[in-house]
């Protein structure tokens, strides 16, 4: 149990057992309970340390004059046996209550914005409801009754006066405080039992002419200064005294019922007298409550008005809050008009958006009608154009596209913005050929240059058309015309392509297989094979390109089926960083042992990875293999559509170069007639596409591949045939200094154990068509 409760039960415990005791003994008792409570108080604000501790220190000097006292009636009354009134213990239990006054006073912290007699008013109709009765039954009785000592009757009508104050402080106290926890609480009830205290005293006193009731309030003095000490004591101590007042304004339903019961006091106390007294002791007996009843009807008088300037002020607040709030309203509502309009438009076009087009979806679809046509359409070539002259020339771009698509369009149909340079139109009640006119407008209007910025900007648009009716639901028409405009990108863009029900079907399967590729990137269930590149004039092997073979539910898939689903869900980067650690790894000994290097391919997604030349560099730390021991092999696709980011593909090579790896231009010569990107980018190797091996010895055919080789050897850069099939074409190739190759003639791709077999027993040279090339390419 912690100090305070501790100190209540005992100090509560010797109170209950004060009343049984002597007379010299109660006063002991008293004595020992003041000079405990006063260091319960001093204790209490060193351990906690209060913010205001003024109030508490002035309590203790209450308690202390009042042990004192109590000291100077107990020696008065052990040499004299009598304490008469008035006596010396007078003059400290005088200061014990104006110092318990004062304290009191400064319990609560007052509001300076306040009216001074605004604070008394509640607490003065309560002291002069408890003066009527004050009056009636101890006043009047000390003053006129003839077995009470009239001498000492000023003596007690002082104390009665200090009670009447500190019933008007304590009643403030308690109805102002803005904290009321059980420090504040345990003070107020000491408070109370001390005028309670002094009240019983002078009932007795008034109406037996003796101290009567000594034993009981010298119990509830002892009450007082245990609750003092034990709120002193409390935890909730720091934050009871010196906290500003609470302003009720309005007053609770509780102290309505206390101030009707007050106001009666004073009528019913005279109304009372008249009645049961006869004669009349003295006509003030009738006259002072009387008086304490006006006071109280002027200070409830005064409660009310007080009320009155707090409700027209209230109303006059309400009035100018009303029309702040009617023009808040107004301005709220044109916000929201705005904001309505912004949610639904795009801020740069000022076309629908994605939820005005969801919106105007849901309509068309609730509707019973014919067909709704949707195109949805995408700019070709955006990117460049953001990349090449800045975004403020692409926004401009974008907002001429959204003028040309407006004259397009009926008026009745819905043209969006959905991002980016992605545009949607819905045409309600529409026919299959009016949706597909639209299209073909609209890839017509936009083929025709777009002058922007005194620049003329060509820009063409794939277009997804679809027609759609109920059941179906917004998503799903989004996704179907989606999958129309995918379609119409994958066939060479700048085209119209209608949604067909195998392109759900085309995009499940993708979706299944690229959900079964990253199952077996997790699991690693790929597998490497290896087919063999020979120097045609030695047969020496002097590299092996790694090929990536997948096993899908136990049969294998093409690469030509998975490698394109890998490359679009981003899936082509853990599997190429897979199959570099791996090839790096299985390389190691026919590179100790026979100087042969790995080449594997790499795709644009791997080179738009910002730490893609780190992880070539790991792997091949990792494997333990120098950089010239690796040759990455990129399309010519991927080079020269790099664009303006051809200046990081040039810092990329150029950091692995800086290592020793090498780079290979794949499927050189196909589509592209500019070369000039050999001469920027850092390239070693040219592999020569099948397209232009040599098969059939025709001239024309030997030309293309001499000149490829020629313009290899001009470059100093070494060439490497692909697709050789037949001796035939290994010796045209031999014909035309082409200075290495590879096919089936050689080998065909064996996994990296049966390739190690033809390695040892060749001794790393290949010369001719090898047994297992022969029967391959049959």
């Amino acid at each position: 149990m912690v100090a305070w409760r501790w100190y209540a039960a005992v100090g509560l415990g010797a109170v209950a057992a004060g009343g049984f005791l002597p007379v010299l003994a109660r006063q002991g008792l008293y004595t020992l309970a003041g000079v405990s409570a006063a260091a319960a108080v001093l204790a209490g604000v060193r351990r906690y340390r209060p913010p205001d501790r003024r109030c508490w220190m002035v309590f203790a000097g209450a308690i202390g004059c009042s042990v004192l006292a109590a000291v100077t009636w107990a020696v008065q009354y052990q040499i004299t046996g009598h304490v008469g009134v008035p006596a010396f213990k007078d003059v400290p239990f005088l200061a014990s209550y104006l110092l318990m006054a004062v304290g009191t006073l400064a319990w609560v912290r007052p509001d300076p914005g306040r009216p001074r007699a605004e604070r008394f008013i509640d607490s003065g109709i309560v002291a002069s409801g408890v003066a009527a009765l004050c009056w009636t039954f101890i006043v009047h009785p000390l003053l006129f009754e003839q077995h009470v000592d009239r001498a000492h009757g000023s003596n007690y009508l002082t104390y009665v006066t200090i009670d009447l104050v500190l019933v008007v402080l304590t009643a403030r106290m308690i109805f102002t405080s803005s904290v009321r926890n059980p420090a504040h609480l345990l003070v107020s009830s000491a408070l109370c039992a001390v005028i309670a205290g002094d009240v019983v005293y002078y009932v007795a006193l008034a109406w037996t002419g003796n101290a009567g009731g000594d034993s009981y309030s010298t119990a509830l003095y002892l009450c007082a200064y245990i609750l003092i000490g034990t709120a002193a004591l409390h935890p909730s101590m720091p934050l009871a005294a010196g906290r500003p007042e609470r302003v009720q304004q309005v007053i609770p339903a509780h102290r309505v019922y206390l101030y009707s019961v007050l106001a009666l006091v004073g009528p019913a106390v005279a109304i009372t007298m008249l009645l049961v007294a006869d004669p009349l002791p003295s006509r003030w007996w009738v006259l002072v409550p009387l008086a304490t009843s006006v006071v109280t009807s002027v200070l409830l008088i005064a409660r009310l008005s007080q009320l009155v300037r707090l409700a027209n002020r209230r109303v006059r607040d309400l009035d100018a809050q009303a029309g702040t709030l009617a023009a808040a309203l107004r301005e709220q509502e044109a916000l929201r008009q705005q904001l309505s309009h912004r949610a639904l438009h795009d801020a740069l076009t000022g076309l629908g958006n994605r939820a005005l087009l969801q919106e105007r979806l849901e309509h068309a679809l609730a509707r019973t009608g014919g067909p709704h046509g949707l195109l949805l359409l995408d700019l070709d070539g955006f990117k460049d154009v953001n990349d090449t002259y800045g975004h403020p020339t692409g926004d401009a771009l974008l907002i001429e596209v959204a003028v040309r698509l407006l004259g397009v369009v009926g008026t009745s149909d819905t043209l969006a913005r959905l991002g980016g340079d992605e545009f949607a139109i819905l045409m309600e009640d529409a026919t299959a050929a009016r949706v597909a006119r639209a299209g073909q407008l609209i890839i017509d209007e936009l083929e025709r240059p777009i002058v922007v910025h005194e620049r003329d900007l060509s820009v063409t648009a794939s277009v997804g058309s679809l027609l759609f009716a109920a059941p179906s639901t917004p998503a799903e028409a989004l996704r179907n015309a989606d999958l129309a405009l995918y379609a119409a990108k994958a066939a060479g863009k700048n085209r119209l392509a209608a949604y067909d029900p195998s392109l759900a079907r085309e995009r499940t399967e993708h979706m299944r297989v690229a959900a079964d590729l990253r199952r077996a990137v997790a699991n690693e269930e790929f597998t490497v094979n290896y087919q063999p590149v020979v120097d045609l004039s030695t047969g020496r092997v002097t590299a092996v390109e790694a090929l990536l073979r997948w096993t899908r539910d136990g049969r294998p898939v093409p690469p030509l089926d998975f490698i394109p689903v890998a490359e679009q869900y981003g899936i082509i980067v853990p599997i190429g960083a897979w199959v570099l650690r791996r090839a790096c790894r299985d390389v190691r000994t026919w590179h100790e042992r026979f100087g042969i290097s790995v080449t594997v391919n790499v795709s644009g997604r791997q080179l738009r990875e910002p730490d893609f030349a780190a992880t070539v560099i790991s792997a091949l730390r990792e494997a333990g293999l120098p950089g010239s021991a690796l040759i990455l092999e990129i399309t010519e696709t991927v080079l020269v559509s790099a664009g303006p980011s051809s200046g990081d593909v040039t810092a990329l090579l150029t950091t692995l170069r800086a290592e020793g790896v090498r780079v290979a231009v794949d499927d050189f010569g196909t589509g592209y007639s500019s070369l000039a990107y050999l001469r920027h980018l850092p390239v070693d190797i040219l592999k020569i596409d099948r397209a232009f091996t040599p098969e059939g010895g025709l001239a024309e055919e030997m030309a293309f591949t001499r000149a490829i080789v020629e313009l290899g050897n001009s470059l100093r850069l070494s060439s490497i045939a692909e697709a050789v099939e037949t001796p035939e074409q290994a010796e045209r190739l031999r014909q035309l200094d082409c200075p290495q190759a590879q096919g089936y003639h050689f080998s065909r791709p064996l996994p990296a154990a049966d390739l190690d077999e033809v390695l040892t027993s060749s001794g790393g040279v290949l010369r001719g068509a090898t047994p297992s090339a022969a029967a391959g390419a049959a």
